[in-house]
């Protein structure tokens, strides 16, 4: 993001000094055929040029970059959707779903609505809510590796999981984004 602003930036003002200088060289270049008040006028006139023209060209720029960013934003979400294991997104503080992927809605059988209408809490065993908790509380910055959890999914059937977790900071608040991947009963020690 940071890159494409940065070259907003650098063609407004290479457009910037272009026009100045080339607009005074037109002006000391009427010097002597013009008189004075027309070319006061025509110096007003190729102020408000550069404004207009500038300003048309930021509108362009700025379109552009957020239609590229807007389609990034859709490619990368479009990885998340269509992502083979089950994914979600809460919010660490209330442990909200704030995205599901389609995986997650096909394997567990809650519908998006109703994924968006839980907690994380929701899915698991009451045997479980205070070690996620516990888990959570704890759960430092960056990839986390959670072990194996169970899970409940809507039909009551209850699956085995390994939970792997990533932080997401870049949000008002923080999230965690996490994958489900199931395992097989004969792979779980206990």
């Amino acid at each position: 993001m940071k890159s494409g602003a940065f070259k907003i930036v650098i063609i407004y003002v290479i457009t910037g000094v272009l026009w100045i200088t080339l607009s005074d060289r037109m002006l000391d270049w009427l010097k002597g055929r013009v008189d004075v008040s027309t070319l006061l006028f025509i110096g007003s006139i190729k102020g408000l040029i550069y404004v207009f023209v500038t300003g048309l060209v930021l509108y362009k720029l700025i379109l552009n970059y957020n239609t590229k960013l807007d389609e990034s934003e859709k490619q990368y979400r479009s990885y998340f959707e269509a992502h083979p294991s089950p994914m979600w997104i809460y919010n660490k503080r209330t442990l909200n779903y704030t995205a599901v992927n389609n995986s997650a809605i096909a394997k567990y059988g809650y519908t998006r609505e109703e994924f968006m209408n839980m907690t994380i809490l929701d899915i698991r065993p009451k045997s479980e809510v205070s070690k996620v908790y516990t888990v959570i509380k704890e759960l430092p910055e960056g990839y986390n590796d959670s072990g194996i959890w169970t899970h409940r999914k809507k039909d009551g059937t209850l699956i085995q999981v390994h939970i792997t977790s990533h932080t997401i900071t870049s949000l008002k608040e923080p999230h965690i984004m996490a994958m489900a991947t199931e395992v097989d009963q004969r792979q779980v020690t206990v």
